[in-house]
């Protein structure tokens, strides 16, 4: 890491964990992915048979992606009302390093949560269905999926860092990702449609895309392969990051 970049995350890291309201939301997304999870399971009656133990098991990363989604959000908008993105940029000239030091921040910010997270909820969520038929811990579908979940909630974090650098408002950026994520999902619930159009809304749609990772039985959240569905959410979140890159480096001259 060059002395710049190393200078660019090290101001990153320090501007996020000295705003308690964002040290908070990132204690959130552990919270979240382990409490929810436990009471999804908790609340599937044994008498419904879940059809990916697994993914239930798991289950609460449909929450817990609103704080990877906020933390990041937060990095980069935060800059910008007011504009501090201006001092940024002076101490940084360099528009690419300021860029790698946000998306860096973020990252190792959703890691130190996500992996907490993602372990906790899957003890609680197995312990929930207790009784119930679960691959053991040394399963490789159960490893990839337990993996693929942590993924998940990086590439979200990453989505997320693009689109605000795209529209540098925090309700707005916030607003467009949660509709990528979650618009997608409530159309197929509420529009009918043919199975090649359902299909094919399942396998654009970077939430049920993505978190076809999850899958270790029986149909997934979309008909696509595990990492294939990962695959595509990091599609999504290239682009984000390409454009707001792009859109860094000619704006706030």
């Amino acid at each position: 890491m060059s002395p710049a970049l190393h200078r660019a995350v090290h101001g990153e890291w320090t501007k996020l964990r000295t705003v308690p309201s964002h040290l908070w939301t990132l204690l959130a997304l552990p919270a979240v992915m382990t409490g929810l999870t436990a009471l999804i399971a908790t609340g599937t009656r044994p008498e419904e048979t879940h059809p990916d133990p697994t993914a239930l098991a798991l289950s609460g990363v449909y929450f817990a992606q609103l704080a990877a989604v906020a933390i990041a959000v937060a990095v980069v908008t935060s800059e910008y009302h007011p504009r501090v993105i201006l001092t940024t940029l002076a101490a940084s000239p360099r528009r690419t390093t300021v860029f790698t030091g946000k998306a860096l921040t973020v990252t190792a910010a959703v890691l130190l949560a996500a992996l907490p997270g993602v372990l906790g909820a899957l003890l609680a969520g197995r312990r929930a269905q207790h009784g119930t038929a679960q691959l053991p811990l040394s399963d490789s579908s159960l490893q990839r999926a337990v993996l693929g979940t942590v993924l998940y909630l990086l590439l979200v974090a990453l989505l997320s860092t693009g689109v605000a650098l795209v529209v540098r408002h925090q309700a707005a950026a916030t607003g467009v990702v949660l509709a990528l994520l979650y618009g997608p999902y409530l159309a197929t619930q509420m529009i009918k449609m043919s199975t090649h159009t359902l299909h094919l809304v399942q396998k654009l749609s970077p939430m049920t895309a993505g978190l076809a990772v999850q899958t270790t039985t029986g149909e997934g959240t979309a008909p696509l392969a595990p990492w294939t569905g990962l695959a595509v959410l990091a599609a999504y979140a290239a682009a984000a990051l390409a454009v707001g890159w792009t859109l860094l480096r000619r704006r706030d001259a």
